[in-house]
């Protein structure tokens, strides 16, 4: 009886089939199995033509990197892309507000557009059966893109004393972005799900996190080393300039991966319908989404307030608050490199109330700072790279589980629906903390008493998201080794 799970696309060979197998495989997974021998001439027993059971020692050889072979574009792509968020809309950007004289209502704003945009996937989803997955995403990245420009032309300009409007048209340079970023999204992980095996799914997502983590790390980092050795405005200008080159990189990943089926024609009359629908029917749908929707209204804000709180109320240097920016996509690797391994095979509820836990113990070391003055560099570098660990984890379980929503033809528009209603919760969240958080007069900085509350309101959500999730079921088809329960 074999021991591993009828799920995982194993084959059984000899050693040297292994050895052969080897280079062209990448890193292969070996266990020693008895299985009964194969060969062409059996033994005998003296005087009898019986064979003898013998046995030999054969290898199982994992395929999953064959499966995966032909989507390692999709590898590239995450990484150039990871490039230019981490490059431009992460840190670097709202240290740039910062020096241009932001407010936390426009860092606010800056974090929730990403979010609040997610609506017009619905309308993107409708046009995918006409122009395909693959030519509505290139055509977004491509105009995304154009957006970056504008910080760029600042950072050139260099102002001494940055006039108002500079850090108005950062912000609506951000929405743009953001504007056609959502059009691409609506094709992007319904994509994936049609040309991804399923029995590989969550491992390509697993892997592609690490990866786009593992960007992060070294795009903060090198951020942190422009800053330290170049003038502010210098820095900037490398930056976005890198970001632009990430961009055209990104694109040209895309253009390498399968193009994929065209989904069926999605009526923009049907969409309403079908949200009031999935929205309010009591069902798997409402279910995640309300689970989501508490575990984003702290968790959506944590990054861009913790940065903006360490640079204007703490006075670090901006290298030091990239550094741990990078500590927390460090964290991102580790999350996902620990779930790659088994996320197909154990409940990813499991997953999911581990990262609430993670993410409970951090914010409580946050109220621990705020409630004592405590400040000190190596904890606070650690917070990011546990948190960084939970989000790896969450993020990993979550793509892994969204495109499970809905049957595989209505994916597509059940996918842009929860994102839609998903990321308009989820962007409010930093729009209404930029206004509770703000100190009252026009010098940057965070009303303290009220980010205390913010942490203490996220470990409640915490404790309540993990209550929540015990009672989600697992409704992946191919995890061999999961009961019909989810056990």
């Amino acid at each position: 009886m074999s021991l591993l799970p009828s799920a995982t696309p194993w084959t059984y060979g000899t050693l040297a089939d292994a050895l052969v197998r080897s280079p062209a495989s990448g890193l292969l997974d070996f266990e020693l199995f008895p299985r009964p021998a194969r060969s062409a001439a059996p033994a005998t027993k003296p005087g009898n033509r019986e064979p003898i059971e013998t046995s030999a020692i054969y290898f199982a050889v994992d395929r999953t990197n064959d499966l995966l072979r032909p989507f390692r574009a999709g590898y590239f792509f995450g990484g150039f892309n990871g490039l230019t968020w981490m490059m431009t809309f992460g840190t670097p950007m709202v240290l740039l507000l910062e020096r241009l004289g932001g407010s936390t209502f426009q860092i606010g704003l800056t974090s929730s557009f990403v979010f609040i945009l997610y609506p017009l996937q619905i309308l993107a989803t409708a046009l995918l059966s006409r122009v395909g997955f693959q030519r509505q995403m290139v055509m977004a990245w491509c105009l995304r893109a154009l957006f970056l420009l504008v910080p760029l032309a600042i950072a050139i300009r260099a102002p001494v004393t940055p006039a108002p409007w500079m850090a108005d048209s950062v912000v609506a340079a951000v929405f743009g972005f953001c504007f056609f970023r959502a059009f691409g999204v609506a094709a992007h992980i319904p994509w994936l799900a049609a040309i991804l095996p399923d029995e590989v799914r969550g491992r390509f997502f697993a892997t592609e996190g690490a990866i786009v983590s593992a960007v992060g790390v070294v795009a903060l980092l090198s951020c942190a080393a422009l800053f330290w050795a170049l003038p502010p405005y210098s820095a900037f200008r490398a930056v976005f300039c890198i970001a632009i080159f990430g961009s055209a990189m990104a694109v040209a990943s895309l253009l390498r991966l399968p193009s994929g089926p065209r989904p069926a024609p999605s009526p923009m009359r049907a969409m309403l319908p079908e949200t009031r629908r999935l929205c309010f029917e009591s069902g798997l749908f409402r279910q995640y989404l309300g689970i989501t929707a508490v575990g984003s209204v702290v968790g959506t804000s944590f990054n861009a307030f913790t940065i903006y709180y360490l640079k204007t109320e703490a006075d670090l240097e901006s290298s030091v608050v990239l550094g741990f920016t990078a500590a927390q996509f460090g964290g991102q690797i580790v999350g996902s490199f620990s779930v790659r391994r088994f996320i197909d095979r154990v409940p990813l509820r499991r997953l999911m109330q581990v990262s609430q836990l993670i993410v409970a113990s951090v914010l409580a070391y946050w109220v621990f700072i705020l409630t004592t003055n405590s400040l000190w560099l190596v904890p606070v570098a650690v917070s990011y790279l546990v948190i960084g660990t939970a989000l790896g984890i969450s993020n990993t379980a979550h793509y892994t589980f969204v495109p499970e929503l809905s049957c595989e033809e209505n994916r597509p528009v059940t996918m842009a629906i929860f994102g839609a209603v998903a990321g308009l919760l989820q962007g409010l969240g930093p729009m209404l903390w930029g206004l509770a958080l703000r100190t009252g007069d026009s010098l940057p900085g965070v009303h303290e008493d009220r980010f205390l509350f913010f942490f203490v309101l996220g470990i409640g959500l915490a404790g309540l998201s993990f209550r929540l999730l015990a009672s989600l079921p697992e409704v992946r088809r191919h995890a061999g080794l999961l009961t019909e329960r989810g056990e």
